[in-house]
């Protein structure tokens, strides 16, 4: 039986500032550990249970993981743990969206969708041993640092991954095009293009002509559905994911700044305060 995988290789690409895979265990350590404490994740990620059981909620819904069970996990999710058995092991890998932007599938936005709905599925036996072997030997690639090509092949890999985890999901419960009412269908769609460019456009704009609606109407109907405008859930997003970059302590603001697209340190400080009230290295300082 596999034990927890530990960190214990960097697998952070210094060159690029970014890294595409990442092991989350120290960062679900805690999250599992901390009983009725509910924190958001930083990044997105696949947990797999090898052993015993727990029982967590996952932005508010709950959920119940046992041997042979898997969870994908989205980006900005909040998590808490209710219980877990003394035995309980899993395998956790974080994946970062650059992966999966350039994917082309079938019913994409659909897939994602029911998936952040449904994020836990019961593998069997073949499964669950393809999906950790599938895992295992796709970090073991990535993490050889001075391999010149490791970043394509962790993209290639992955790409495999996806398709067959689309599968898993689509064998138990085949997506199908359903009548969605189109203001929720809008909604949606909005999501998940956020999800997977907030880090590059932080224009109502541009996400209104990916949908192919006005601006107006777009922040209108977001606003209609979740009491909150297109720009506010903008914000929001980028804003959280400056706050964990912050925390992270391993970029400087400078590198934080160009990794969210800003056009220097110096647009970044102004838009970091207008939206939180402080300074980023304030809020670096402050933080515990």
């Amino acid at each position: 039986m596999r034990k927890e995988k530990k960190n214990k290789q960097d697998l952070d690409d210094t060159r690029l500032g970014k890294s595409l895979l990442y092991d989350l265990n120290k960062e679900f350590e805690g999250r599992f550990e901390s009983y009725l404490i509910a924190r958001e994740l930083i990044g997105g990620g696949i947990v797999v249970c090898l052993q015993g059981e727990t029982e967590f909620l996952l932005d508010l819904k709950s959920y119940k993981l046992k041997k042979g069970d898997m969870c994908i996990v989205f980006p900005f999710s909040i998590f808490q743990t209710i219980s877990k058995s003394d035995d309980f092991e899993r395998y956790v890998i974080g994946v970062d969206m650059e992966l999966i932007k350039d994917i082309q599938i079938p019913s994409a936005t659909e897939y994602y969708l029911y998936i952040k709905d449904n994020p836990c599925v019961s593998l069997d036996e073949e499964e669950l041993i393809m999906v950790l072997n599938l895992l295992d030997m796709m970090m073991q690639k990535y993490s050889i640092a001075d391999h010149p090509f490791r970043r394509e092949i962790a993209k290639s890999m992955f790409k495999v991954i996806y398709f067959e985890l689309a599968a898993i999901y689509w064998k138990r419960n085949p997506i199908v095009h359903e009548n969605v009412p189109r203001k929720d269908s809008l909604v949606r769609e909005f999501m998940y293009i956020l999800a997977l460019n907030y880090d590059k456009h932080r224009e109502v704009e541009y996400y209104a002509s990916k949908l192919c609606v006005t601006p107006r109407y777009l922040s209108s109907v977001v606003k209609e559905k979740t009491g909150s405008s297109a720009s506010h859930w903008i914000d929001e997003v980028v804003v959280k994911q400056a706050k964990n970059l912050l925390r992270g302590r391993n970029l400087s603001v400078l590198q934080i700044s160009e990794k969210l697209n800003f056009a220097n340190p110096s647009f970044f400080g102004q838009y970091f305060k207008r939206q939180t009230g402080m300074t980023p290295k304030r809020f670096r300082d402050e933080d515990i």
